[in-house]
């Protein structure tokens, strides 16, 4: 079986990158989150991983699509004075999981490379 490999959302921090180690205080006494890289993929936020051609494939086509049909599935959960949410935008044409897609660059932002072969 071919493999491809890929990168894609850390699973250990969903690629937050830095992750909460604690509270610290500052000079006026004021408390504030301590963060440190995440240990699995060292703060980039992304790990990576292998995938078969087919998968390969379908995540392709998923790239392709212009996600114009989504719905969100999941809700929301109150638990011991906690509110918290699973809430997932999915695609409903192609399927893929808009919540763990990487954030797309404007056309203006992008940078084409121009090689000569």
């Amino acid at each position: 079986m071919i493999k491809v490999q890929i990168l894609t959302q850390c699973d250990h921090c969903h690629g937050q990158a830095y992750l909460p180690i604690g509270e610290g205080e500052d000079y006026h006494g004021q408390k504030y989150t301590r963060y440190a890289p995440c240990p699995e993929c060292e703060g980039s936020g992304m790990c990576p991983k292998w995938v078969s051609l087919a998968e390969f494939a379908r995540l392709l086509e998923q790239a392709k699509c212009p996600h114009e049909h989504t719905s969100f599935q999941g809700g929301f959960h109150f638990n011991g004075g906690d509110l918290w949410d699973d809430l997932v935008e999915k695609c409903d044409d192609c399927g893929a999981n808009l919540d763990r897609l990487p954030a797309q660059a404007d056309e203006s932002e992008s940078c084409l490379i121009e090689a000569d072969f």
